[in-house]
Order: C-alpha cells, then sequence, then structure tokens
C-alpha cells in the first residue's frame, strides 16, 4: 500500500465520521471549520533478511474551528482512524493544541512492514549450465 492509499484511506475515515466538516487538500480553502491532513514524514529502517521497516507520520491540522470544538473533536477523531481498515498499524497518536494563526495537530504514526522482492538464488541442483554462482 501508498502513501497516496494510506491519505485516502485517512481522508475516507475524516468523511464517513465528520460529514459536516469537509477535508482540504488543495484548492480554494474552505471558509467554514475543516481537516487538512500531510504527511509528516516516511522514515525506513531495515530490518533483517531484506524486510523494511515504513513509519508514516501523518498530521491533521483542524483549521479555523473553536478551541473548545477540537479538544471535543480529538477523542473521536481517535476513533475514526481507529477504524480505518488498513494493512498499516497505528503506533501511536498525538494532539497538540493550537498556536496562533494555526489550528490544532493530531499526529499519527503508521507502520508497515516492506517486504524487497529479491530474484530467488539458483541452486546447484537446477543449473542448467552457463549460469554464475553468486
Amino acid at each position: 500500500m501508498s502513501v497516496q492509499q494510506l491519505r485516502a484511506s485517512i481522508t475516507a475515515a475524516l468523511e464517513l465520521y465528520f460529514p459536516d466538516v469537509p477535508v482540504y487538500e488543495e484548492g480554494e480553502k474552505p471558509q467554514q471549520a475543516y481537516f487538512q491532513p500531510a504527511l509528516i514524514s516516511a522514515t525506513y529502517d531495515r530490518q533483517r533478511q531484506d524486510r523494511y521497516l515504513a513509519v508514516y507520520r501523518f498530521g491533521i491540522r483542524y483549521e479555523q474551528g473553536s478551541p473548545l470544538d477540537a479538544e471535543a473533536m480529538a477523542d473521536r477523531l481517535s476513533e475514526a482512524l481507529t477504524e480505518m481498515e488498513d494493512s498499516y498499524r497505528m503506533v501511536r497518536q498525538a494532539w497538540e493544541a493550537g498556536t496562533e494563526g494555526r489550528g490544532p495537530l493530531v499526529t499519527v504514526d503508521y507502520m508497515l512492514y516492506l517486504q524487497r522482492e529479491a530474484p530467488e538464488a539458483v541452486k546447484m541442483g537446477h543449473m542448467a549450465g552457463g549460469e554464475r554462482l553468486k
């Protein structure tokens, strides 16, 4: 699953749980309170045997809403993101109050194990001739 698919799943969860709050990704910003999801970082860590661990940190900002609404929304947002059906595992969620000019931010870390497709090694019994041993 790609980062774009993860973003689409987050957007779908937001639209399902909060049908009255638009999700802004590009174009003209809404005039009412809205969510703005964005990829904050992507970390890839090599594990053993060509397995890689990917950790994607997404931030979901709640803009132009009241601070009290944002506080009440933090738990509901956590529930909405937990209900997503993906192959990603949610590792951590954090909520930060907004600063002047910026709305509150919910950050979510998603983890996924990636398997690299390595060419299968040629075994001695399967050599037909002309192959090189590595």
